[in-house]
């Protein structure tokens, strides 16, 4: 069992993991996270078949990723740590995403999607699923780092995997994009409220409001993260093996 983080206590941890809101959190993530990835779908005019998979996908893909890197340990109930929404108890989390990315299907033959909703969306689902995770890893026990790494991993993975099944280059990998980075902000105040003696509750609320406003306010703003540029720029130099082909 790995140490706790300094700031909080088991019970505590444990407690609101049966909490309303963490509940709430948890299905509301799970529907605009179908309603991102089966809207990106409908972009691209899959059929129904594509749009459920896609919408499913982008909705539990983080978790299931997140699941996969902590199989093998234990929650404090001594319960190993598996796929969450293969469980009984949580199998209602696939039932949000299949009939959210149908209820998107059926609604854009008629009415396309709005102008951003995409980002909006996926900027809601990043916020929620990136604490979810975070908070997930600290009810097993996981040091804060580890914490961190699975809130990032939770709260990006299903946009990757929604923009790879789209044909879009996934926006954590585009120039400038403060997508990853938003999903740190808010797990790493999530930690600092947390050591500063922050109730838990609290400090999940505010470290989802963080990645939803740093990941909103870099859209609207256009702030950059800086990008690599080689230490000698050859651009417009001539290269004299471009001369053999």
């Amino acid at each position: 069992m790995f140490p706790l983080a300094a700031g909080f206590s088991l019970s505590e941890v444990q407690s609101f993991d049966q909490h309303w809101l963490f509940y709430l959190c948890s299905i509301f993530g799970s529907v605009v996270g179908a309603l991102a990835g089966a809207s990106a779908s409908s972009r691209v005019r899959m059929d129904l078949f594509g749009i459920i998979a896609c919408g499913t996908i982008a909705s539990l893909g983080g978790g299931t990723v997140r699941d996969m890197l902590l199989s093998g340990l234990t929650r404090p109930d001594g319960t190993p740590v598996t796929i969450f929404w293969v469980n009984p108890s949580d199998v209602v989390f696939l039932y949000c995403a299949v009939g959210t990315s149908l209820f998107v299907f059926f609604v854009t033959r008629f009415i396309a999607p709005p102008v951003g909703t995409i980002r909006v969306a996926d900027a809601f689902a990043m916020a929620f699923f990136t604490l979810l995770g975070a908070a997930k890893a600290h009810c097993i026990g996981c040091p804060w780092l580890v914490s961190i790494c699975m809130g990032v991993c939770t709260g990006v993975a299903g946009g990757v995997l929604r923009d790879v099944l789209t044909g879009n280059v996934p926006y954590v990998f585009r120039p400038g994009e403060l997508y990853a980075t938003a999903s740190f902000a808010g797990c790493l105040l999530f930690e600092l409220l947390m050591w500063m003696g922050c109730s838990y509750s609290i400090s999940f609320i505010l470290g989802v409001a963080m990645v939803f406003i740093v990941r909103m306010a870099a859209v609207h703003h256009n702030w950059k993260l800086p990008s690599y540029r080689p230490l000698f720029d050859t651009v417009g130099r001539h290269d004299p093996l471009d001369d053999e082909h």
